[in-house]
């Protein structure tokens, strides 16, 4: 058996792991909905990220206790919460969404505090301010002239129910982790969640996806299921509020990568923001060991 400080330091690794990942999403999502409506870009996507995890142990199947689990973080985590999303980000601003999304946290942990009774030390909750005001910095650029909560209030709602429908997920997943194990879970959850969606879609409406944005959305997927997987591992290695804590350091990767990829600008003061966040989770970290 692990000992706890090697446990949470492969949790803190696969958190941050997750994260990156989770910070390719804004790209290839920018990249697809151009040609591919958002909602059929979410449903196929999940649905391939389940599918590519059938070759590992593919005789593996929900049964009578673990399938109606399954289907609940599905529908919550990879039906419902990603259509709210797409929906609401189609409806606001991007720099409402980027705030807005960053709810997420805090949902994840006040459930794991009053369901869960998951607690952090005294010195972490002091330490969890700098990633938050990490956050603030980065997604907001200290510019608040253009966050006007009133523009798109629709699309703010939907988002808020997106954050809100994950941090309930998000303590689902992590009951379901540490009992079923990590990658059969995210296996099944984005098979029947994505699943579910796509069959609405088919039975709504028509299915484009243009030949050309395959390739991409097949990377769309691996990056799905890479996120999921770590994520998973982080949960059931250091709890949901650690994880959610380091998982807020996708701001930084999304806005590297969107430097990188998409040719966006970063100013110097978020710069200054995602190195706030990263020390903040580096004392966190370092709190854990003592």
């Amino acid at each position: 058996m692990q000992s706890p400080p090697k446990r949470a330091r492969e949790g803190y690794l696969f958190a941050l792991a997750s994260a990156a990942a989770a910070g390719l999403l804004p790209v290839f999502t920018k990249l697809l909905v151009v040609s591919v409506k958002p909602i059929t870009v979410s449903a196929v996507t999940f649905l391939m990220a389940g599918l590519l995890l059938i070759p590992f142990n593919p005789k593996e199947r929900p049964n009578r206790v673990s399938g109606p689990w399954l289907l609940l973080t599905g529908l919550v985590g990879a039906a419902l919460a990603p259509v709210l999303y797409v929906t609401g980000v189609s409806q606001t601003s991007a720099v409402n969404t980027a705030l807005l999304t960053n709810a997420e946290v805090f949902f994840t942990a006040i459930i794991a505090f009053v369901v869960f009774g998951e607690r952090l030390k005294r010195v972490q909750l002091l330490e969890s301010i700098l990633v938050v005001l990490g956050i603030v910095v980065v997604t907001t650029g200290l510019d608040f002239t253009k966050f006007q909560l009133a523009q798109g209030f629709a699309g703010n709602l939907l988002v808020i129910g997106a954050s809100l429908t994950w941090g309930v997920d998000n303590n689902v997943l992590n009951l379901l982790g540490g009992r079923f194990g990590p990658r059969f879970v995210a296996k099944f959850r984005n098979i029947l969640g994505g699943g579910l969606v796509l069959v609405f879609l088919l039975a709504t409406t028509s299915v484009v996806i243009p030949l050309s944005s395959v390739p991409l959305m097949f990377l769309y997927a691996v990056d799905i299921a890479l996120a999921t997987l770590t994520f998973m591992a982080a949960l059931i290695r250091i709890g949901t509020v650690h994880t959610m804590l380091i998982f807020t350091t996708t701001s930084v990767f999304g806005s590297l990568f969107a430097v990188a990829f998409l040719a966006e600008t970063i100013s110097l003061i978020q710069v200054l923001g995602g190195a706030l966040i990263l020390f903040g989770v580096v004392l966190i970290e370092r709190a854990e060991r003592r």
